[in-house]
């Protein structure tokens, strides 16, 4: 399903949740390019130039025709949702564009350096990522979670 995932241009975080304990739930969904979004009006933004930028803008959003997935990890090491803005700065080395497996990253630099987690305890884990528009979900596991679409 990564694969799947990876086909889209935008994804964005709609829920994330832990459900019961050491199994986290999230929520992503396909997102797009909105071409006939309305108008920004003088009421809605006083400042004419900045009007003028958004109106010559296109949003990016979830629509009901978007395809959503639900992503379970029934049981994890560690996971972080940090802003997307705040994202990056180490050479990491991954699988898949916006649904990711690390072979190298600075979140399993933290879980070797935070955390007493090894590949004898609790066994061998990988670090799977989603790059969203507003968020970067990391996650380290030993399973790799259950993906489906929620809606077709």
């Amino acid at each position: 399903m990564f694969s799947e995932m990876n086909q889209h241009k935008y994804l964005d975080m709609i829920e994330i949740q832990e459900t019961y304990t050491d199994s986290l739930r999230i929520v992503i969904a396909e997102a797009g390019v909105i071409d006939d979004a309305p108008e920004i009006s003088a009421e809605e933004e006083p400042n004419e130039k900045l009007r003028e930028l958004l109106n010559s803008s296109k949003p990016i959003e979830v629509t009901s025709s978007s395809a959503n997935y639900e992503i379970i990890f029934d049981n994890y090491i560690a996971y972080a949702v940090t802003n997307e803005s705040y994202a990056g700065g180490i050479d990491e080395v991954f699988e898949g564009r916006l649904a990711r497996i690390y072979s190298e990253s600075a979140f399993l630099n933290y879980i070797g350096q935070g955390t007493f987690a090894t590949s004898d305890y609790p066994g061998p884990f990988k670090h799977y990522g989603f790059c969203c528009l507003n968020q970067i979900i990391d996650i380290v596991s030993e399973e790799p979670p259950t993906v489906k679409l929620v809606n077709a």
